[in-house]
């Protein structure tokens, strides 16, 4: 697991208007062709909080409930 590529994958989402569209329509196929492993990409998908903090480190309140409400669309 790379916490360093999960936190900049989400940053991205959060800057990257046309990652953003894409992950909305295909959450799993974005995550996968940005490289995040099998482990992470089920996290997200369960949105699963503790989970992904657990991943995420410190700090991590904010983001996974971001991350959550995108996949919940």
């Amino acid at each position: 697991m790379s916490k360093q590529k999960l936190e900049e994958f989400i940053i991205q989402l959060s800057e990257d208007s046309d990652l953003k569209q894409s992950y909305i329509e295909n959450p799993m196929a974005v995550m996968q062709k940005i490289g995040l492993e099998e482990q992470e990409i089920k996290a997200i998908m369960s949105g699963d909080k503790r989970q992904i903090s657990a991943m995420l480190g410190q700090d991590a309140e904010l983001i996974v409930t971001g991350i959550i409400h995108l996949v919940k669309k």
